[in-house]
């Protein structure tokens, strides 16, 4: 059999899926070979991404006795710009269905060309009902392609995500920890995958600051998945808000399979803030190592979980609902608790019968810096409210300055980098075009002026990057001296 996929070392979690698969299937006795779209530890490598590879995977189909391809929007139609030649991939398809035996892991699809295209819609009931086998990873999956195909949904399965998954290690949780170098009596939260905003790693990092539990830590763990300047931004970003957050550290390192189950295996709770996801190996993964999930409440996760033991949840756009999970989780390990039985503290004792909400709620209070005439500023009266506010620092008022710093911002309260960080890179468009003969003018006429046009981007990239981090740097130096005012005792 053919597994057509992106293969290790490619960072990808479709990867890494495809490889526990694959020890699965030589396992059961079946000669299966590999065939991936770039260089990699597979046996063959095809430009897939658009038409032509659609065409070239027809054809080498046709030697094999069956196909599974481990199906992602990038892997298949990567190159596509127009709706026409997504229709022409899942006619391919369709076509392969006709000949071979094909099954699709269907791990991510793009529902919204589906939605607005009738004929990729048409293209793609054909392509699942041809097949052999289609699976996905979770019931709202399921449930939203019988909304968008129709009847070819009866043939789909649901299977775990983690249904090939084996542990790569053999050690104790103390035994991992003292590996990693980590204190044996501290409670460990982890973070774990490729950095990107949509993981939500910086909310973790805002919770944890929110919850300030005794005797823990938070360790984010990965790497950003491909070089890009969106996910630069991001890793940028996180480093910053790790470094200024007590307890928490950032490892910006890829790990081996060995290295991703042995914090897990140290890891006390697996904390998954995320803002968007299909289905996690995370969780798969967790669940190996019987570890406690914190996870956003998000519809696929939470059928994801119910596969199994199930976890802990929390809203998905509230990081106090978070840090109140992480601080529930944390007590339920003996770690509220001191050694002659009393509580331990997690904040001031005129708050101690507070409720984990209750007490989450008045750390993240946020009060502005001063009050200010924007007509008539007055500089003295200013001075006064911070001379003020450091007296009342003195005598032990509880109310926090500013919020614990965060990524993403709510809408009016954005800091000033954040408008140029919204701008996003400048990119050249795409030399294609949905009018015939279009296409190769525009590649002819884009060879020709690359030599030119590549420098000045690349340059105003650079540029902008420089502008953000400038910016950025310029209000942690001024929240970190207003900071530094209010506290100050003279």
């Amino acid at each position: 059999m053919l597994l057509v996929t992106p293969f290790a070392p490619y960072r990808d979690g479709i990867a890494t899926y495809a490889v526990q698969e694959l020890r699965r299937l030589r396992a059961d006795g079946h000669e299966v070979e590999v065939l991936s779209p770039v260089p990699s530890a597979a046996h063959h490598h095809l430009p897939f991404g658009g038409v032509r590879g659609a065409a070239l995977l027809v054809k080498r189909a046709s030697r094999y006795e069956r196909v599974i391809i481990q199906f992602g929007p990038e892997l298949l139609f990567g190159r596509c710009r127009a709706a026409t030649e997504r229709v022409a991939v899942w006619t391919s398809l369709a076509a392969m269905a006709r000949t071979t035996r094909l099954d699709l892991r269907l791990h991510e699809v793009e529902y919204g060309p589906l939605e607005q295209n009738p004929a990729e819609r048409r293209a793609a009931r054909l392509a699942l009902r041809w097949a052999d086998r289609v699976t996905v990873h979770t019931e709202p999956e399921r449930a939203r392609l019988a909304e968008l195909l129709g009847s070819v949904t009866n043939r789909i399965e649901v299977i775990e995500h983690g249904v090939n998954f084996v542990s790569a290690i053999t050690c104790t949780g103390p035994e991992a920890k003292a590996e990693l170098g980590l204190p044996a009596d501290e409670f460990v939260f982890l973070s774990i995958g490729f950095l990107q905003h949509h993981k939500g790693f910086d909310r973790a990092v805002e919770a944890f600051s929110l919850a300030g539990l005794p005797r823990s830590s938070l360790h984010i763990v990965g790497s950003g998945r491909v070089d890009h300047p969106d996910i630069g931004r991001y890793v940028s970003s996180l480093e910053r808000i790790c470094a200024r957050t007590p307890g928490v550290e950032l490892h910006n390192r890829y790990v081996s399979d060995d290295q991703f189950d042995l914090w897990l295996t140290a890891a006390d709770a697996v904390v998954l803030p995320y803002r968007e996801i299909w289905s996690s190996g995370v969780v798969e993964r967790a669940r190996l190592f019987d570890k406690p999930v914190i996870a956003s409440d998000l519809e696929q996760l939470r059928h994801q979980l119910a596969l199994g033991r199930g976890g802990t949840w929390f809203a998905a756009a509230d990081v106090g609902e978070l840090a109140v999970a992480m601080e529930k989780v944390w007590s339920g390990a003996g770690y509220g608790h001191t050694d002659d039985g009393g509580s331990a503290s997690t904040s001031s004792s005129s708050a101690s019968n507070e409720t984990g909400v209750e007490r989450v709620e008045r750390r993240r209070t946020v009060r502005p810096l001063w009050d200010v005439d924007d007509a008539a500023p007055d500089r003295g009266a200013i001075q006064a409210q911070i001379t003020a506010r450091a007296r009342t620092s003195q005598n032990g008022d509880q109310e926090v300055l500013v919020a614990a710093p965060t990524v993403d911002r709510p809408s009016g309260g954005e800091r000033p980098s954040a408008g140029l960080q919204s701008l996003g890179p400048l990119v050249i468009p795409e030399p294609v075009s949905a009018r015939p003969g279009v296409t190769p003018v525009k590649q002819t006429v884009r060879r020709l002026t690359g030599w030119q046009l590549d420098p000045m981007t690349q340059r105003l990239a650079a540029l902008q990057q420089a502008t953000v981090h400038a910016v950025i740097e310029m209000e942690t130096r001024l929240e970190q001296l207003s900071e530094a005012l209010d506290d100050s005792t003279g």
